[in-house]
């Protein structure tokens, strides 16, 4: 199959990397299934999020064969800024691709440097929940003041935005106007395909698992406030890279305040081939994000038959009615734990036939062939 022209993705992580989090799987599934017919050239940093030391098994400055695609690993500084240049010159494809709205190094500057070097040649910006309410409240000051400015300047004057679900549609024309142009793409995922679910046990505790990064947005803080409340055994486990060490400090502090019947622990980073294995050793996902574009670690969750607590400042909507869990509003704490209460109230029974019922819903309604086919059309769009 002949493909189309380049596409340029900028990325502030890739794969090998996996402690970015959820854009490096959602680039990763766009290359693995559209790589045969688009080809993708992916630029992203020579390390993974908060590693002093490029990954010692790629080629740094020039380009790597990753699955479908290419990756150029850009170095740190000076050296890095002049590469991205001279990429930008020498690259002859279609358009380019950022995933991220306030990444300085990926996003910022990049847009800007093709303005300067490509003229009009076309801009496809994802904001991967940058969006969103919650996350925008962290530093907001100075994140409406760059939005202001860039917008007196023009400098997103007739890109085309990328938005993963119909809420991302609303929150990218509250800030960029109703005419923005956004095309609609649900991020590609799947459930693992076998899943050895692991039974909660009678007369012992709710096991509960936090697989994220732990930062603000993500607001593990929140959750462990919100757990002092619960009167039921508890097992909580959190999973992930700490992406802001003042933050951890915080949680850290706080965990210090939990009754002694919730038993937390850190169990570290979580590589993205050791999640599925994991959730199936518990009985309730846990994150009352701030605000995501998707959330593919609650898709991983379902896919593992696993009930989710989660804010509703992400796509999961609606989970009461469809079985699935809950998704409840960030100010209204006292839901969040009376919910484990009922969770943690369930007979073996019960949460048997209810994974059971979650692991199917999962394998009939999450990564279906239409969220491929969406984001076909929206590569080969931009191209006519």
């Amino acid at each position: 199959m002949k493909k189309i022209e380049r596409v340029l993705v900028m990325s502030g992580f890739y794969l090998p990397g996996f402690k970015g989090g959820g854009p490096i799987r959602t680039i990763a599934n766009i290359v693995d299934h559209l790589g045969n017919e688009i080809s993708f050239s992916v630029v992203t940093g020579d390390r993974d999020l908060g590693d002093l030391t490029p990954y010692s098994d790629v080629r740094v400055n020039e380009w790597n064969k990753v699955g479908n695609g290419q990756v150029f690993y850009l170095p740190s500084g000076f050296a890095g800024a002049w590469s991205l240049i001279r990429l930008f010159l020498r690259f002859e494809g279609g358009y380019i691709y950022l995933n991220s709205f306030f990444s300085f190094r990926f996003s910022i500057l990049p847009i800007l440097l093709w303005r300067l070097l490509k003229g009009r040649r076309r801009v496809l910006i994802a904001p991967r929940g940058e969006f969103s309410e919650g996350a925008l409240a962290i530093r907001q000051v100075k994140k409406s003041v760059f939005i202001a400015l860039a917008k007196i300047l023009g400098v997103y004057k007739n890109v085309v935005w990328h938005a993963s679900t119909v809420h991302e549609v609303d929150d990218i024309c509250r800030l960029m106007g109703s005419d923005a142009n956004v095309q609609t793409a649900i991020n590609i995922s799947r459930p693992p395909f076998e899943v050895n679910l692991s039974l909660v046990k009678k007369n012992s505790p709710l096991r509960v698992v936090f697989v994220s990064r732990i930062s603000q947005k993500k607001n593990l803080l929140g959750a462990i406030e919100m757990l002092k409340a619960v009167k039921s055994p508890v097992v909580f486990d959190v999973y992930g890279p700490a992406e802001d060490l003042s933050y951890w400090a915080a949680c850290e502090s706080a965990v210090k305040g939990l009754p002694e019947n919730v038993r937390f622990s850190y169990r570290g980073a979580l590589h993205p081939a050791q999640i599925a294995g994991t959730l199936v050793n518990y009985d309730l996902f846990y994150l009352p994000t701030l605000g995501e574009n998707f959330g593919h670690v609650i898709a991983e969750a379902l896919g593992c038959g696993l009930p989710v607590l989660i804010s509703d400042a992400t796509p999961w909507r609606d989970l009461a009615m469809k079985g699935l869990g809950r998704d409840v509003p960030l100010n209204q704490p006292t839901v969040f734990s009376e919910y484990i209460e009922i969770c943690s109230a369930k007979t073996t029974e019960e949460y048997c036939a209810w994974r059971g019922e979650i692991r199917a819903w999962a394998l009939e309604n999450i990564g279906n062939i239409e969220s491929i086919e969406q984001n076909r059309r929206l590569f080969l769009k931009l191209n006519v």
